[in-house]
């Protein structure tokens, strides 16, 4: 009898431990994915400095009247834009990531 008791405590003990790490694990890669999504939303940053900057140049030679560079630093805006929702996309998919391994790691605590 006692060795059945020791034994249900031992697997207890282990099953805990196991649930345990998955939990740590699952904390983890979402830290990672919350870090991933910083650095996305810091790099969509430069972007819409890059956006702003483009436009302050397009204002200046719309008012000097060269259309041509107008023209290139509107497409350079249009580049930037595109980079920087994409960017924002990456890093909500990131944040999304992160949720799921947060909402993993609280049902191994539940078990």
């Amino acid at each position: 009898m006692v060795s059945l008791t020791n034994a249900n405590t031992i697997m207890a003990y282990t099953t805990d431990t196991y649930e345990i790490r998955q939990a740590k694990s699952c904390q983890r890669e979402a830290e990672y994915y919350q870090k991933q999504a910083a650095g996305y939303r810091r790099e969509a940053e430069y972007y819409l400095k890059q956006v702003n900057s483009y436009q302050r140049e397009v204002a200046y030679y719309t008012r000097q009247n060269n259309l041509d560079k107008v023209k290139m630093y509107n497409s350079w805006i249009k580049t930037a834009m595109d980079k920087y929702t994409t960017q924002l996309r990456y890093a909500k998919q990131a944040d999304e990531k992160a949720a799921d391994y947060l909402k993993r790691a609280a049902q191994w605590l539940r078990k």
